[in-house]
C-alpha cells in the first residue's frame, strides 16, 4: 500500500479537496475523481454521518488511489480508531488549542511507540490484504495523516509549539469559528483573522509540516504559497451541487423566458 498523499503531491505538485457534508454514497467518490480533484474530507463534524457511511467512502477512495480524510467532531479513541480501521487515510482534529492536544491526536493514529492505536490486522485500511504486522504498522504509520485544526485565540498563540509535535503533519484553520472567538463574528477575511492565519502558516513552515489552505484562505493564496502551502481545500459538496442547479435553473428561465 503506497501513501496516496505522497503520490498525488508528487504528480502536480499540490493537492486539492472537497469536503464532503451532504453526499453519503460511494456514488461521490467517482464524481470527485472525474472532476479533477484528488480526493476529498468527510466533515463529521458538521454533517450526519454513520461509521458505515465513513467506511464505504473512505474504502472507495483508498480503491481509487484518492486523498480520504476525516474531520472528527472530537479528540476520542473510541471514534478515531474505528474510523481509521474503515480506511480514512488522514483524521483532522478540531479545536486544538495547545502541544498536549496536538500529542493525543498523534497518539490515537499512530502505533507504539509513537502512539497508541490498537492494531487490526485485518481490515479496510490495507484493503484486506494479508501482511506481517511489521509491515502493516510501517504502511500505515506512513499513511496516516494527522492535521491539527487551529480555531481559537489559545491554538493561534500555541500554534508553533503544536506544529513542533513529532507525528503532525499539517496545521488548518478554522475560521469561522476563529472568527468569532476574535470577537468579529463571520467576518473570515478580517484582519485579525488574517494575522492568526499568517502565524499558522508561518508555523508550520518553521516545523516543516503542510499548512492546508482552507477556502476562506483563498485571497491569500499566493502569500500561503510563498510560506509552502501546497494542500488547499474548495467548498462542500452541497454548495457546488446548489451552484450548479442554481445556474441550471437560471439557464432555464433564461431560454424559456427570453
Amino acid at each position: 500500500m503506497n501513501n496516496i498523499f505522497d503520490h498525488r503531491l508528487k504528480k502536480n505538485g499540490f493537492v486539492k479537496i472537497i469536503s464532503l457534508r451532504q453526499i453519503k454514497t460511494s456514488d461521490i467518490v467517482y464524481l470527485v475523481k472525474e472532476s479533477g480533484f484528488d480526493g476529498f474530507y468527510i466533515d463529521a463534524e458538521h454533517g450526519i454521518f454513520s461509521l458505515r457511511e465513513i467506511s464505504d467512502l473512505s474504502l472507495s477512495a483508498k480503491s481509487n488511489g484518492m486523498i480520504s480524510w476525516v474531520r472528527v467532531p472530537e479528540a476520542r479513541v473510541s471514534l478515531v480508531g474505528p474510523i481509521l480501521d474503515a480506511g480514512a487515510n488522514g483524521i483532522i482534529f478540531p479545536h486544538v488549542s495547545d502541544a498536549h492536544e496536538a500529542l493525543k491526536a498523534v497518539q490515537m493514529c499512530k502505533y507504539p511507540p509513537l502512539g497508541k492505536r490498537s492494531m487490526a490486522a485485518l481490515s479496510a485500511a490495507s484493503l484486506y490484504q494479508k501482511s506481517a504486522a511489521p509491515r502493516l504498522k510501517q504502511e500505515r504509520d506512513d499513511g496516516v495523516f494527522v492535521i491539527a485544526m487551529i480555531e481559537n485565540a489559545k491554538g493561534v498563540e500555541n500554534a508553533q509549539d503544536i506544529a513542533n509535535v513529532a507525528g503532525v503533519n499539517a496545521l488548518m484553520m478554522g475560521p469561522m469559528d476563529l472568527s468569532f472567538e476574535l470577537g468579529v463574528p463571520g467576518q473570515t477575511n478580517h484582519a485579525l483573522v488574517i494575522d492568526a492565519t499568517l502565524k499558522a502558516a508561518k508555523a508550520a513552515q518553521s516545523a516543516g509540516i503542510h499548512f492546508v489552505v482552507g477556502e476562506a484562505g483563498h485571497e491569500l493564496v499566493d502569500q500561503l504559497r510563498a510560506l509552502g502551502a501546497k494542500i488547499f481545500t474548495g467548498g462542500n459538496d452541497g454548495s457546488y451541487l446548489l451552484s450548479a442547479l442554481t445556474k441550471a435553473a437560471m439557464d432555464f428561465d433564461g431560454k424559456l423566458i427570453g
